[in-house]
């Protein structure tokens, strides 16, 4: 699509002490009107509603995620807002606003590719951190009076100042990522927890929408964005049982893998599990013991003639607050429009808060004021991109709800 050159339009500028006048980091409140030029490659949209605000923007498919495009400068910076675009994977299972410090020897290249941290914002006075995913570890700096937009807005376009993010350093067994870093769209967490890129701003609620090959988006909205019939699941708060952050998550009514349901470990009931639902995973990540069952299962089933593909066939079956069951199936075979297989089936090396990792990292391992549940589940998985391709997620964050939004 040629590129569109917006002009001198007015952006609404939104302070991060309006949003959190509690913060401890509280500056002047800034809300006022600005004006600027904006260069649009692919149209996506920020607009007032009924005096809420909501940007969408497109996802781009690459190296086994989605990804999005924003820019970030420093406080006051002039000139260089929509210039420097940088690239993160749309991560629905982590917090945070990141920007990558180059540490290769192929910088120059590498940057002018994904965008890379150029000094923008200032030391935020905070520690530097070690943040677990589920793929690995991450060093972090934390900076601060960082001033962020999304260069593909067209229109009233939404500026978010003096935010706070991440500069990631050295990576420890990353895959599955590709190039970019990852922009965390999980907003609450506990208090021990670094500052998460949505509690900084209006936005309540974000909708996934990877039903067509090429027009994939994402929308975040401060209004609710279900308007939709589809089913609609609940949402669990795993901070109750030692989460640092809270994922959107839900227990699963019934987990079949080649159409046999998986029982628990005493094979009495069908298997307690709690699914994350995860952009940030190409296919479907699992605690051990149910990686261990995934595998016995599937060969189980083909050795009843039935086909490979067909026998580690994952189905994942949610009660509905609406009616009928949410149902996701894993994608089977290479997808014809993203050119690789989505049903990618690994084990979680790291996840304290679920029992899963080093005895030093458990023993490590502190949740503020003590967990308060014992967790009703025996594993928990990670449902990735093999189950959400072809479907439109609304998650709304106040609710604790998730909608399958139908066409």
């Amino acid at each position: 699509m040629p590129k569109r050159v917006w002009g001198h339009r007015c952006r609404k500028v939104i302070s991060v002490d309006i949003l959190n006048p509690s913060s401890p980091f509280r500056r002047r409140s800034v809300v006022g009107m600005i004006g600027f030029s904006a260069l649009g490659q692919w149209p996506s949209r920020a607009r007032g509603r009924d005096g809420s605000w909501e940007v969408e923007m497109p996802l781009h498919w690459a190296a086994g995620g989605f990804s999005l495009w924003f820019t970030l400068a420093s406080e006051g910076e002039k000139g260089r807002m929509g210039k420097k675009r940088i690239k993160a994977v749309a991560d629905t299972g982590s917090p945070f606003l990141l920007v990558a410090k180059c540490l290769r020897k192929d910088c120059e290249s590498y940057c002018a590719e994904v965008g890379c941290f150029e000094g923008q914002g200032a030391p935020s006075g905070e520690a530097d951190s070690t943040e677990g995913y589920a793929s690995g570890i991450v060093e972090v700096a934390w900076r601060k009076n960082g001033t962020l937009a999304f260069p593909d807005a067209t229109d009233a376009s939404v500026e978010l100042r003096e935010m706070r993010f991440g500069v990631q350093g050295r990576i420890i067994g990353f895959g599955g990522t590709g190039k970019a870093v990852f922009l965390g769209l999980i907003r609450d967490h506990m208090s021990d927890i670094k500052t998460s890129f949505l509690e900084q701003t209006p936005f309540q609620y974000l909708v996934v929408d990877l039903r067509e090959p090429g027009r994939e988006t994402l929308r975040l909205s401060e209004a609710s964005a279900f308007t939709s019939k589809g089913p609609r699941i609940k949402l669990a708060d795993p901070r109750r049982w030692g989460d640092p952050v809270k994922h959107y998550c839900a227990g699963v009514k019934t987990l079949r893998v080649g159409g046999e349901v998986v029982l628990s470990s005493n094979g009495s009931s069908p298997r307690k599990v709690l699914a994350i639902f995860d952009t940030g995973t190409t296919g479907v990540s699992m605690t051990p013991g149910l990686y261990e069952s995934y595998w016995l299962m599937a060969q189980s089933v083909a050795q009843r003639g039935v086909g490979w593909s067909q026998a580690r066939q994952l189905q994942v079956v949610f009660d509905s607050t609406s009616g009928s069951d949410a149902s996701f199936a894993m994608y089977m075979g290479k997808h014809p429009s993203y050119g690789i297989g989505l049903d990618l089936v690994t084990p979680i090396r790291e996840m304290a808060w679920a029992g899963v990792g080093s005895a030093e990292s458990l023993a490590n391992y502190k949740v503020p004021g003590g967990i308060q549940e014992k967790p009703p589940f025996e594993d928990v998985m990670l449902l990735g991109l093999g189950f959400l391709v072809g479907k439109c997620i609304a998650i709304d964050t106040k609710m604790d709800e998730l909608t399958v939004i139908e066409r």
